[in-house]
């Protein structure tokens, strides 16, 4: 198994992700671009429905300024 096929399964990424995307100014759409999904996949990620991939937390944290391991859980989000 490639590390792009594991998944994180975990309601908190998703709670993240809806917040550093509030505070990137970001709709869902702009993330499933990015994402190469649709803005509804993106929802059901942010609702923890659907897991994310290994390769989509590193596309986030990278969308939103942030160290996978913030998006993870293993380092504090640290807002200005």
């Amino acid at each position: 198994m490639s590390v792009t096929n594991i998944l994180v399964d975990s309601p908190t990424v998703g709670e993240k992700v809806k917040r550093l995307m509030g505070l990137n100014g970001l709709t869902q759409a702009e993330v499933a671009e990015v994402l190469s999904c649709s803005r509804s996949t993106v929802s059901q990620k942010c609702t923890g429905r659907i897991a994310f991939s290994v390769n989509e937390i590193n596309e986030l944290a990278e969308l939103l300024h942030v160290s996978a391991d913030v998006l993870l859980g293993r380092a504090p989000l640290e807002v200005a």
